[in-house]
């Protein structure tokens, strides 16, 4: 008997967890947004140390150009943020056909996430203020939604789904 060579149809947990995953990478945007404004409200101490730090070297700088070199650090860190975001949904699309390579990256991605979370409940490394507050809040969010999708991605419903064979 030939089995049939239609595709396969997505299990419902894999397209929850795919789901799961937009979620917790749109969470991961207004996480992004809280840090950056959090550190915008900061950037004058930043210039600041950022400044006293150059002036034993050859060629010191004013403050004037350490507050410009702060504004184009953070908004190059949000930049690589948002386009590390849609390299994230690009792999969460690939966990959505089946590749079991995704699957196996977005789960260290979870688990980094969570580790993360544990860090902000605990009060390591948190911001002040409430784009902090909201920084941490999302960061525990995004957490919970990616370790649900990772377990989704890994019960049994789902397993079958990622091995190898025709999509």
């Amino acid at each position: 008997m030939i089995p049939p060579t239609g595709a396969r149809p997505v299990p419902e947990d894999v397209r929850t967890s795919a789901q799961l995953w937009c979620a917790a990478l749109a969470v991961g945007v207004v996480q992004a947004i809280a840090v950056l404004l959090a550190q915008l409200g900061q950037r004058g101490e930043l210039a600041q140390k950022l400044f006293e730090q150059e002036q034993g070297s050859r060629q010191p700088v004013t403050l004037a150009a350490a507050q410009v070199q702060v504004l184009v650090g953070l908004v190059l860190i949000t930049l690589l943020w948002l386009a590390l975001t849609g390299a994230g949904t690009a792999v969460v699309f690939q966990l959505w056909r089946g590749k079991n390579w995704a699957r196996a990256i977005l789960t260290g991605y979870g688990l980094f996430l969570i580790l993360g979370a544990v860090l902000v409940m605990f009060g390591v490394n948190t911001q002040s203020g409430i784009a902090g507050v909201v920084a941490g809040g999302a960061s525990i969010v995004q957490a919970v939604l990616a370790g649900g999708a990772v377990f989704l991605c890994y019960r049994i419903e789902s397993e079958p789904y990622f091995r190898p064979g025709p999509r």
